[in-house]
């Protein structure tokens, strides 16, 4: 669930919210109500209306159904804990205000209903007699922002967000984070019309933008799709596109490529998404003495630049890297040198299939492509180049990975055929990986 923030509801009490004389509950605009379901991590909706006839046609996601004109609610509106903000709805508003008023002479203070009922909400709809299986928050995370100027570099972020939906219009809330996890700044409400656009730097658009770690947008729907650019406006040439994810990781964050010597430099950036405070171990290469614990309190974020993080180590050894313990941890990494840059999200997930959607090698551009067995057995790569039109191209010599071993190549080194347009690395274990 979403987490409470007071000052939400102040501004919800200005814009949107009808005090009711008679009774300690508040009526709410279906507005105002659809923006303290996207913001608050703690907030319960309690739908009055009959499960059969009308809550199994829509009814808001997560919503638990307790309808008042049975004896279903007054049997077991106890279930509910007192402290927690309710959101009460109907289907026009009148059974929601007969059902907040036994609320809250039972005792519970932070009551809601919703002005207008069903008729009203613009929100996401679930047509399901489950309760339960619909309870899903649609989110992105943007895990790192950099919006500071200095004497030595002028670092921005930009974020950006479409619907993809043809038909849906698409609503959410974005909310920044310093690296403690407390939220800073304003929220931001985001509208966009089917298949819509929004795109913004953060030094333009947030207040304090130094003091912003990450953000979140909490979408409507599961249709919200982003990335983050970061560059420095100094250099037009440095900058990188990565994208947004919209799920947190559940296993082991795998690091394939790690650039630490010969000029190179490489930062990661992490967010801790639970509720508990975690401790993060990154085992290194091949070698189980190479190890490090980072630990992050609950909703922190950290960014680290891994020479320092590794300050004393053979940095020219350090190629890749695992992180255990990573439920609930989102994060990215970036690395470059002092005219290129290049990024990649960090996640959970492995493959004996990676494709590698573009190869170039000429004079200005070149290609490099990485794979990483974090597993424990060896294994055989295969590069298979395909041209242009998807016609098959001669396939190369399998080469040899062995556990936690990284292959990494430039495109120049492999002799590809000429027309080579894209490639794919099929593996006899799983891997991970990405171009450059």
């Amino acid at each position: 669930m979403k987490k409470f923030i007071f000052t939400t509801i102040i501004f919800l009490t200005t814009v949107g919210l009808l005090c009711s004389s008679s009774y300690a509950y508040t009526t709410i605009y279906a507005d105002a109500a659809l923006a303290m379901y996207l913001q608050n991590d703690k907030l319960i909706v309690v739908d009055v209306r009959e499960k059969k006839s009308e809550y199994c046609n829509g009814h808001i996601p997560c919503a638990i159904n307790l309808p008042i004109n049975t004896s279903v609610f007054g049997q077991e509106f106890m279930i509910l804990p007192k402290d927690d903000p309710i959101l009460v709805v109907c289907r026009s508003g009148s059974r929601s205000a007969k059902a907040s008023k036994i609320l809250t002479e039972h005792g519970y203070k932070n009551v809601y209903s919703m002005k207008g009922g069903m008729f009203a909400w613009t929100g996401e709809r679930i047509a399901t007699c489950e309760e339960g299986n619909d309870c899903q928050r649609n989110y992105l995370y943007f895990p790192h922002i950099a919006s500071v100027a200095s004497d030595d570099d002028d670092w921005e972020t930009e974020i950006a967000i479409i619907n993809t939906s043809a038909e849906t219009s698409l609503s959410g809330i974005i909310k920044s984070y310093n690296e403690v996890g407390k939220q800073v700044g304003e929220l931001k409400e985001i509208d966009l019309k089917p298949n819509g656009r929004y795109e913004t730097k953060i030094g333009e658009t947030f207040s304090d933008p130094e003091l912003i770690s990450y953000l979140i947008f909490t979408a409507s729907s599961d249709q919200a799709y982003g990335y983050l650019k970061f560059y420095d406006s100094s250099n037009a040439s440095y900058r990188v596109a990565i994208p947004a994810p919209a799920t947190v990781n559940h296993d082991d964050i795998i690091i394939s490529h790690i650039a630490v010597s010969d000029g190179w430099w490489t930062g990661i950036s992490l967010v801790n998404t639970t509720n508990e405070s975690r401790t993060l171990t990154f085992t290194f290469n091949n070698d189980p003495t190479k190890v490090k614990t980072l630990t992050l309190a609950a909703g922190a974020h950290q960014a680290k630049d891994l020479a320092k993080f590794l300050d004393g180590w053979q940095l020219d050894e350090i190629e890749s890297a695992v992180i255990s313990n990573a439920q609930g941890i989102i994060g990215l990494e970036i690395f470059g040198n002092s005219n290129q840059l290049s990024g990649v999200l960090l996640r959970d997930t492995t493959a004996q299939t990676l494709s590698y959607p573009h190869i170039t090698s000429d004079q200005n551009w070149w290609t490099g492509i990485v794979a990483f067995n974090a597993g424990t057995s060896a294994g055989t790569l295969t590069i298979k180049p395909y041209a242009e039109d998807g016609s098959p191209l001669a396939e190369m010599e399998p080469f040899e990975i062995g556990a936690k071993e990284r292959f990494v190549r430039a495109v120049s080194q492999l002799d590809l055929p000429a027309e080579t347009g894209w490639l794919a690395i099929e593996s006899t274990v799983p891997i991970s990986g990405f171009e450059l």
